[in-house]
């Protein structure tokens, strides 16, 4: 799976690349409070797709985080439960005493012997 997605990377970089070679032209580029330009179209291009691989990053680091947050409390949460589990066999298994508990067979013969 990770070899697909360095293949989608590499090809979508290639792309990217040729639209630079190709878009040699000077742009000037407007943001909202000041002008930056001449620069080349594909240095725009670059720079659009440098920005848009780091936001994807910090958003897949942000999830990350959250995840690994959600790991330890449900990983505590299930050591808690465990050790309840424990503590509620050991509770059965102390009163069901040393002969064991009676199984539905054995209740059902004594049922019925003390018919007779």
């Amino acid at each position: 799976m990770n070899i697909l997605v360095y293949l989608i990377v590499f090809f979508f970089f290639i792309v990217l690349f040729v639209v630079g070679v190709y878009n040699g032209a000077d742009v000037t580029v407007n943001l909202v409070f000041w002008q930056v330009g001449p620069v080349p179209m594909g240095a725009v291009a670059a720079a659009a797709a440098i920005f848009g691989v780091a936001f994807a990053c910090a958003i897949g680091v942000i999830d990350g985080i959250k995840i690994r947050i959600t790991n330890r409390q449900l990983r505590k949460q299930m050591r808690r439960l465990e050790e309840e589990a424990d503590a509620l066999r050991l509770r059965l298994a102390r009163h069901e005493g040393p002969g064991g508990g009676r199984s539905a067979a054995g209740g059902a013969a004594s049922a019925i012997e003390t018919r007779a």
